[in-house]
This record gives C-alpha cells, structure tokens and sequence, in this order.
C-alpha cells in the first residue's frame, strides 16, 4: 500500500492519517527554484520513457528513438536491480516520544516573555489542574535582579485542545527556563507529538523509499544528451523524515510566536533539539548473503552507528547526532529499548524514558543554543562579506549600503559579544562536566572525536566557534571601516573639486549679471547721457586699442 506521496514544493500527503503538508520554510528553502523545475519535469517525463522496449543488445542505436533517451531508459533498468532497502525491518519497532526544543530570549525582552508566557497559559490551560502562574513572575524578578545564570524553572504544561490548528500535531507542551547568563534567558520546550503525527512518523518510516532519477537537460543538448543525478535513496528518505520533523518543530514555535518574540523562529533560523525515541528491536543485521537485500532502515532515520553492532543493548540508551552537510537540521537523537525496568515513580515506561533526558537535556540544550546562533551569524556574515567585498571592487562603492551593513553587522554581533563575554572560561569547564555526567548513562554512537568524548568535543568546538567568529567578524567590521573612511576622503576631495569650480562659475556668473545690468541701465538713458559716459570711459578704451 502506498502511504507517501511527494508532490511539488516538497509537500507530502500522508495518507490513512489526517492531511501533513510540509510548509516550513527551513525545507522549502532544501531545493532551489532549478531543482524544483528538474524534480517536476522528471516526474513527467519518466513514466514515458519506462515505456520504450530495451533490445537485447540495450546498447543498439534505436532509429527514432535519441541515443539521450535510449541511455536514460537503461539506467533506469538498472536502478529497478539494486539491493538496498530503507523499510523497517522485521522485530523493530520505533516511535518518537518527545522532542525538546530550545529558543534563545534575550533580557530585554523579558517584560514581554512575562506577558506572553501567562497568555499562552490562559489559552491552553489544562483542564483537571492548574499552572502557578506565579512562578512565571519568580522567575523573570530573579533574572532581572541578577546577573548570575539561575537554576531551570518549570512552569508548567500547555494541553492543546481540538479547535487550535496545531492540534493535528501536538497533544501538549511542558515550557521550562533558565538564565544561562546575565542578559540570556533559554526557554525549553518539551513537545508530545499528537496520534495522528506520530501515525504520519511511522507512515513515513515504516516504508521503503527507492531511488529517484532527476534528469538534468540542457536546452543545447537537448536531442543529444540528457545529464542525471541519483541521489541514495537512503538519504532521501532520510531528508524526508527531517522535513516532517522540521514541521513539527516549526509549528508549535509558529504558534507560540504569536505569543511572544522567538529568537531563532524571528530570524528563520533552526532551533536546536533532542528527540526521545522508544525502539523495539529484537535483532538488527549488518551481515547480509549474497542474494539478501541490504537493509540501511537506521541510516535512513538519521541513526547512524559507524561501529557497526547493535542499534541499542538491552536496557541502555544511545545517542546520535547530526554529522551530515546535506541535512538542515543539527538535531540530537536518543534511543532506549523498551524492554528497560519500568520504576514505581512513573505512570508509564514512556514517561520513564522522556523524563530520564532531564538530566541531560538541560545541559545540553543551552550549549547547542550558542553553537547553533554562531553557526548562524558564521554564515550570515560570509554572505554579507562575499556582498561587501563586490561592492567594494566596483567603480562606485555604495556608502550608503556600506554604512547600513555595518549597522546591521554591529545588532548581530551584540549577542555573540554576550556569549563571549559573560560565559567564560569558568563556565565553560562547568557546562563541560554537567554534559559529561548526564551522558554517563548513554553510550553515543560515535563516543569518541580526536580522543575526545562527544559531550567535551561539543563544549569545546562551540567555544572555539564563538571565539573564531568573533575574531573574523572584527576583520570584517575594520575592513567596512577602512573601507568607508577611503570613501570619506575620496567624497570630501570631490567636494573640494566641486567647490572651487563652483566658486569660479559664481563669480563668472556675477560679472556676467553685472554685464547685463548695466547694458540695460545704459539703454535707457537719454542720447546726451549715454555720449557722457562714451566720453568719460574713451581712455580706457583707448588703452586696450
């Protein structure tokens, strides 16, 4: 049966659930305007090429049929005779609990998390308890009585009833905070995914996408060659399954955001997160006959274990995160079997294992925050530089257009230089050992980079980001800089130029009005007067003749 359809712009309909269309403008954004029109033109075309007869000799020339096509048609039989699958195996189970969500606030804005905060609450108050809503007003004092970060505040859940739109993709989320820093607040939060999402995620999941063909041809090789990509199939299901997730997280933070102000959602920027998963999984193989097909079903779900053995162990969690460049996303996962012992202390095993990540999350979270905003404004500033250095090589260098990019550069450096000035080296090792003890009870499926254990390398590399970034950055601004004051002195000996051929025009212009003046007076006087003045001005005539 077929529960997934791709359709243009990256919408997908999942059917035997209610309508999931993929409207983030994260995934939107994944493929350009030219890859759209190549995707949509191969979809067309390749069901009529499916249908030309191959020979027995596939290499023959065809009359009437161009080599391009005949070419085409064989990769395609070719591509039904691979071996690879991505569907989930036989004894394996996984669906996603909860995904934790983290969004940059900065102090000045905490006036308006307060207001914002105890409206949302109003609207999507639970219906068998109630939420202190004075832990709300606590917590936004405290911050803005210190300058020390504070201990994370729970303030409680939000139930989505059935008239809100974001009902289809989220049953109910619990909101926490914490002051990271002086001016920096994080707020987390932790989303349970709806029935109907989570029937979409195993949908998608549960299935096996083959490889797509893109045809890319070129107008002048039109009739003579027609060019292609394959991408894996693995990883274009695995991009899929990001632009259902990316969904998820998009529009519970659209919501929110009507609320109040959401750094990363604001700035069409990917918040950091963690996704719990609950797996079942009796056997996973890697070995495989000559004749079996190779199953990559973790691959294709962004699980990847380069050590090659099982998924989990029986009773232990793992964690994956994302290493991939042709992923959007920077999301970290967590798996746990669940045949882990269920404690008395929790309702549920689901429960169990969505709260055992507390621990870890709150660590975690407020690292990836910083990573993910300076891997941001890394690559905002590249485009403004790549921008800036055009400008600069033309005839005529916008000053204008100067002056407004380093204007912008400078508001977008403000929260780097608090994360550089205010978290220091201090609280870095601090961040380092509280990530360290709350990953002794997982096994990361690469625990190692460099010699270093993950949670270090992740403290380590989003310092060294913060600190490399801002280094580059203050090159660039000195380059604006030097660059606008040339263009000062280059304006003001213009001015000068400018000025002086002004002054001689003016007085040109003085001694011609003058000129004119004074014919007019002479032809108005009387016959005797004006041979008075020929008279009396017949020296000085007669000086020049």
């Amino acid at each position: 049966m077929e529960y997934f359809v791709e359709t243009y712009k990256n919408t997908y309909i999942l059917r035997g659930s209610e309508m999931i269309k993929i409207k983030n403008p994260y995934s939107k954004k994944r493929f350009t305007l030219k890859e759209e029109a190549q995707k949509k033109f191969t979809r067309i075309v390749i069901p009529w090429i499916n249908k030309i007869p191959l020979k027995d000799d596939w290499n023959a020339k065809r009359r009437f049929i161009p080599q391009s096509l005949n070419r085409v048609r064989i990769d395609l039989e070719y591509q039904k005779r691979r071996f690879r699958t991505n569907d989930i195996p036989k004894d394996v189970q996984v669906n996603l609990l909860s995904m934790r969500v983290a969004e940059y606030i900065p102090i000045e804005n905490i006036d308006k998390l307060n207001k914002g905060l105890k409206r949302l609450f109003k609207v999507f108050k639970p219906k068998w308890y109630t939420n202190e809503i004075s832990r709300i007003d606590d917590f936004c004092r405290e911050v803005k009585q210190s300058i020390h970060g504070s201990r994370w505040s729970l303030f409680g859940n939000l139930v989505i009833d059935e008239k809100s739109e974001l009902n289809n993709y989220v049953k109910q989320i619990r909101v926490n905070g914490t002051q990271i820093s002086s001016s920096s607040v994080i707020i987390e939060f932790v989303i349970e995914p709806s029935d109907n999402y989570k029937k979409a995620y195993k949908e998608l999941i549960d299935r096996n996408v083959e490889e797509e063909k893109i045809l890319t041809p070129k107008l002048k090789q039109f009739l003579t060659h027609w060019g292609s990509r394959t991408p894996s199939n693995t990883m274009a299901k695995e991009k899929m399954v990001e632009d259902l997730l990316l969904e998820l997280k998009w529009r519970t933070l659209k919501e929110i955001n009507k609320y109040f102000d959401l750094y990363f959602y604001d700035n069409k920027l990917i918040p950091p997160s963690i996704e719990v998963y609950k797996i079942s999984e009796m056997s996973c193989k890697y070995k495989y006959g000559e004749d079996e097909d190779i199953n990559q079903f973790w691959d294709s779900i962004g699980m990847r274990d380069s050590h090659y053995h099982e998924i989990s162990k029986e009773g232990h969690w793992q964690l994956f995160a994302n290493e991939n460049d042709y992923l959007l996303d920077s999301s970290v996962k967590l798996t746990c079997n669940e045949i882990v012992p269920k404690k008395e202390l929790y309702n549920s095993i689901d429960s169990q294992m969505v709260f055992f990540v507390e621990e870890l999350a709150l660590n975690l979270l407020p690292m990836l925050v910083m990573r993910n905003y300076t891997l941001g404004l890394s690559k905002k500033i590249a485009e403004q530089q790549t921008s800036t250095f055009k400008s600069i090589k033309k005839a005529k260098p916008k000053y204008k257009k100067l002056i407004n990019i380093r204007y912008e550069l400078e508001q977008n450096l403000q929260i780097l230089k608090r994360f550089k000035n205010e978290m220091g080296e201090s609280e870095f090792d601090w961040m380092k050992a509280e990530i360290l003890s709350g990953l002794r009870n997982f096994e990361p499926a690469r625990p190692r980079f460099h010699n270093k254990p993950w949670g270090e390398m992740i403290v380590d590399n989003t310092s060294y980001l913060i600190e490399r970034t801002d280094s580059l950055s203050k090159n660039f601004v000195q380059i604006i800089d030097d660059t606008v004051r040339l263009l000062e002195i280059k304006t003001n000996n213009s001015l000068r130029k400018r000025t002086f051929w002004l002054t001689i025009f003016t007085v040109i212009l003085s001694i011609l009005a003058t000129f004119i003046a004074a014919t007019s007076l002479y032809l108005q006087l009387s016959s005797e007067n004006q041979q008075e003045i020929k008279d009396s001005l017949s020296p000085i005539f007669n000086l020049f003749m």
